[in-house]
């Protein structure tokens, strides 16, 4: 099939996970709010924001350090990826609005598609599974292939490279300003679909703003 020349020539598009493809943020953000309860200490929305969209060790370091707790980042870890399933329970994780209506409108016009998450490839894997979309991408790149995960731009660079192509013909999808700094610092184009919690002024950066998968900008953007 050929591919159809997009209003931004773009040549690929690399989606993030968390938050973006599927509904997650809202289990880590109860996982997060039980641990804190343990101790009695208050949740605090801004902080899971500054975490979204890095890597765990990263965000669990600020995690701990904000909080002040005595804990180990990897005592923590264990115990947040406990509460997580905990929260999960046994249903899958919702897919975002618009996901496979966008995947189709690639597919039809030739677009190339990966993933580029600071989460494991055991943990995509998990959790994609049940909606049989992870083969619909050509590779995912998660923190297992990055020595320095987002907001730094190399799972960014690593993906363009993959698809041999420069990053400025890539659109990143992101949902977080994490995601938005790593995507632009790689030269990629950045469209973000944020969280109803993430201030607007974060996204400064972004070169669209949506409110979905499906919002018909980001078809136009894309020609499909």
């Amino acid at each position: 099939m050929s591919r159809k020349v997009t209003p931004w020539d773009i040549q690929s598009v690399v989606f993030d996970l968390d938050g973006l493809l599927i509904d997650t943020e809202p289990i880590f953000a109860e996982a997060a709010r039980r641990l804190l309860t343990r101790r009695q200490k208050a949740f605090e929305p801004g902080v899971i924001q500054a975490m979204m969209g890095t890597p765990a060790a990263n965000a669990l370091a600020l995690f701990r350090e904000h909080y002040q707790l005595a804990e180990s980042v990897e005592e923590l870890a264990r115990e947040s990826t406990q509460l997580f399933y905990e929260v999960l329970g046994q249903e899958p994780v919702r897919v975002m609005t618009g996901v496979f209506e966008l995947l189709r409108l690639l597919e039809e016009n030739g677009i190339p598609k990966a993933i580029a998450t600071s989460s494991s490839r055991r943990y995509v894997h998990f959790i994609l599974a049940p909606h049989g979309i992870l083969d619909r991408f050509d590779f995912v790149l998660t923190c297992d292939d990055v020595r320095v995960g987002k907001p730094a731009p190399e799972i960014y660079e690593k993906a363009a490279a993959r698809f041999k192509h420069l990053p400025e013909t890539m659109l990143v999808l992101e949902d977080s300003p994490n995601g938005l700094r790593a995507g632009k610092a790689a030269g990629a184009r950045c469209v973000v679909v944020p969280h109803a919690t993430v201030p607007i002024e974060q996204l400064e950066g972004a070169d669209a703003v949506v409110g979905s998968l499906s919002d018909p900008r980001l078809f136009e953007i894309l020609g499909v």
